[in-house]
């Protein structure tokens, strides 16, 4: 049997209270007059707001510091539409903006500065996912909408079974942001499994079911990466 190929995050991501990154229906549980939106559309916000705090080593907060973070990041560079959400294109535009602004804050802390942009080709996708993973980078990754189509990505849970390691399929999604944290290649049955972070709750994808649902039912404009290159100083 070979050997799985593992590619991960070097260090802890993201942990609210014990949850393996943020979820946006935390925000059902406030007073907030925006919380409906927030609730439906804010995906996109988690993942940006996720990225940075593990970019600067903020991996563990308690419920009540993390809705707080969240909205100041929101309300400074990820605004969130009704109905809307955030495109990958405003994502991208408010990383760069907070990595101007906080220059001088991310190179005392991490040595490096950082530069975004959303989309990639699509051959380059897993490669890119890979770098960043290898430079400690979460990756926001985007299952775009299928308009007009009811078609939708699995996400599986990971199990072992008399040593060896099943995916089973769990839940459904699309028109959803969720963020890579790690990649999973099986040489065996020639399978690539994304772990990813959704609603709090870690998940896996098979990479070749993700490229047949954007190739029969979405584009790679709306279905793409985030993609962020360091550069050490």
């Amino acid at each position: 049997m070979s050997k799985v190929k593992i590619t991960k995050l070097n260090t802890p991501y993201v942990s609210v209270d014990g949850s393996y990154g943020g979820n946006q229906g935390w925000f059902k549980e406030t007073d907030l007059k925006r919380k409906k939106t927030l609730e439906e559309y804010g995906c996109g916000l988690i993942g940006a707001s996720d990225l940075i705090s593990h970019i600067l080593g903020n991996n563990s907060f308690t419920r009540e510091e993390y809705h707080k973070t969240i909205l100041n990041f929101e309300k400074k560079y990820f605004h969130i539409l009704p109905k809307l959400g955030i495109s990958g294109i405003l994502i991208a535009w408010g990383l760069n903006l907070y990595f101007l602004l906080n220059r001088k804050k991310l190179r005392e802390e991490t040595g490096a500065k950082y530069r975004a942009r959303w989309f990639v080709r699509p051959s380059k996708i897993l490669d890119r996912i890979k770098e960043m993973l290898d430079n400690d980078l979460p990756i926001i990754f985007a299952i775009g909408p299928g308009f007009f189509r009811k078609n939708k990505v699995n996400l599986y849970h990971k199990e072992e079974r008399d040593g060896k390691v099943i995916f089973k399929p769990v839940t459904k999604t699309k028109d959803h942001y969720v963020t890579i944290t790690g990649v999973e290649e099986y040489p065996d049955n020639d399978k690539t499994m994304l772990e990813i972070s959704s609603w709090g709750r870690k998940y896996y994808v098979n990479y070749a079911e993700y490229k047949n649902y954007v190739n029969k039912n979405d584009n790679y404009y709306f279905s793409n990466i985030l993609y962020i290159k360091k550069i050490s100083q």
